[in-house]
């Protein structure tokens, strides 16, 4: 099983909406190539939380719906508020209602054995009444309940692999970006000793910048025991050569094929 991981596309800036359906048309015109039937959008998809933006935003996903994708979206901090630093919670509501469907986080979809669970990492960072860092707060209470989620999930038989998605990145220590409670996520996902990961994948946004952490000097898979930790970068960006990148992933042997539109 693969599938495709877009992250922080900002409908509403520049020229982005017409950059994300540019995406869109490559996945639905090139089945064959990428071989996905899962598309996950790490957050980010708006860029000031503000209805018209989403309802763009669900325009994109409708097509990628209509013609048999499933779309799994999580919020980022753009998502709930203007310039990513005044979250509020209409625009939580307006993301829950016209993009994400989901209400409460951790959210656990399976699809195909295997599982995918969707983190808010704005949950508690939007109780917060400073204005202006982009930082994120999963919360105690998220946090128990991902703990008691992957315990369920290494006793299902059914489930062969767990991907954890969120957009924040929990390896990015700026104080005004990262995510407060990283330190606690890493504790809840991390493998135990003398048994077998408990995450197979984390995948998130957020930094902008595209990265798989297995670097051999500093191996954070191999630190923390999770077989893949991929950063995406913003997928409507382009890279030296003038093209956006779409990454493809393999669930069962965790690698990343990368292609250039």
């Amino acid at each position: 099983m693969k599938f495709i991981h877009l992250s922080d596309t900002h409908i509403g800036k520049s020229n982005n909406r017409e950059k994300t359906a540019l995406i869109i048309d490559w996945i639905l015109n090139n089945r064959a190539k990428h071989q996905s039937e899962l598309v996950i959008i790490s957050g980010d998809l708006v860029d000031d939380g503000e209805e018209w933006q989403f309802l763009q935003g669900r325009e994109q996903i409708d097509r990628l719906r209509r013609d048999g994708f499933r779309v799994l979206v999580c919020p980022g901090n753009h998502d709930y508020g203007p310039a990513g630093i005044r979250e509020n919670l209409q625009s939580q509501s307006s993301f829950a209602f016209l993009i994400s469907g989901i209400e409460e986080y951790p959210h656990l979809n399976i699809v195909d054995g295997q599982a995918f669970i969707l983190l808010d990492s704005m949950a508690e960072e939007i109780k917060n009444v400073e204005i202006w860092g982009a930082q994120g707060n999963l919360g105690e209470k998220q946090l128990h309940k991902l703990d008691h989620m992957l315990d369920e999930a290494a006793e299902d038989p059914g489930i062969e692999n767990v991907f954890v998605v969120l957009h924040h990145h929990p390896f990015d220590f700026q104080f005004y970006h990262g995510l407060r409670d990283q330190a606690n996520l890493k504790g809840v996902i991390s493998q135990q000793l003398n048994h077998p990961p408990r995450v197979n994948g984390l995948i998130f946004g957020h930094k902008h910048i595209e990265h798989r952490f297995n670097d051999p000097e500093e191996n954070k898979e191999k630190l923390f025991g999770i077989n893949l930790i991929y950063a995406s970068g913003s997928t409507v960006e382009r890279n030296q050569e003038g093209k956006m990148v779409i990454p493809v992933i393999n669930v069962l042997d965790k690698t990343i094929e990368r292609f250039f539109i």
